[in-house]
């Protein structure tokens, strides 16, 4: 295999369920500002929003999820057949092809990476050729709420079980990475909180310790965090609040990401 040059500047995107959300703003800002991404590596809706956003459909996306009721994007994620202990992706990825269509990750103006758990070996799962959608899909798969996504001999759910904020993977794609995580700081859970909120913020407890673990300070990286930490993982009446966080951290930061990216 002959070598492949480095792109100048990645985005590693974080997960967060509804929090995760924020990424949109966080890239409607890098756009406004004439700031230049050449990949992204993307975990859960991470992925969801980094692999919408290489397609060049992030403005249209916003549009349609900021019109959806809480309750339409509940079905879209849990289906009827969440009873039963048998939710698919079906739903949800009717609704996302409507922005991405037919696309080939190989075949976008930026690239990209999704980021998903092979349940078979217990490592990361790195996509980024084929499906565009199929891989988005397997990397937003919530165990205990999506059936694991089979691929190519793999058995895939969520990205964030191992690789929450997938930086590492980031540094191999480019020069200089931006780090931006949406998950909170410290965990919010509420007294009568539902099973999935539930679940969540056990899984942000092991989320933090990983990103935790990893913030240093290194030059070819520059760490942003997004503060959501008054929303809960599946609030989606939030939506455009948890947007604007995404906009405010990086507007906050302009300055620092300016000069990080050479703009």
């Amino acid at each position: 295999m002959g070598f492949i040059k480095k792109r100048d500047l990645a985005l590693a995107l974080s997960g967060g369920s509804v929090r995760g959300l924020a990424h949109i703003g966080f890239l409607e800002v890098l756009e406004e500002n004439n700031i230049k991404v050449d990949y992204i590596v993307g975990t859960s809706m991470g992925a969801l929003v980094g692999g919408i956003y290489a397609v060049g459909k992030l403005k249209e996306f916003k549009k349609k999820i900021l019109k959806l009721s809480k309750n339409k994007i509940m079905s879209l994620l849990l289906s009827d057949k969440i009873k039963k202990g048998n939710t698919d992706t079906k739903e949800i990825e009717k609704f996302i092809k409507k922005f991405i269509e037919n696309k080939k990750i190989e075949n976008l103006n930026i690239g990209f990476t999704a980021v998903a758990t092979d349940l078979k070996t217990g490592k990361e799962a790195y996509l980024e050729e084929g499906s565009l959608l199929r891989s988005i899909s397997a990397s937003i798969s919530i165990p205990g709420i999506f059936q694991p996504v089979k691929m190519r001999g793999m058995l895939l759910v969520d990205g964030g079980v191992i690789d929450p904020l997938p930086e590492e993977y980031a540094k191999r794609k480019a020069r200089k990475v931006i780090s931006v995580n949406a998950l909170p700081t410290k965990i919010n859970y509420k007294q009568g909180g539902g099973t999935f909120d539930i679940l969540s913020e056990v899984a942000g407890i092991m989320i933090n310790e990983i990103i935790g673990q990893r913030n240093g300070k290194e030059k070819d990286r520059l760490f942003v965090q997004i503060k959501t930490k008054n929303i809960d993982s599946f609030d989606f009446k939030s939506v455009s609040k948890v947007i604007a966080f995404g906009r405010r951290a990086a507007k906050k930061s302009l300055r620092k990401i300016k000069r990080f990216a050479g703009s």
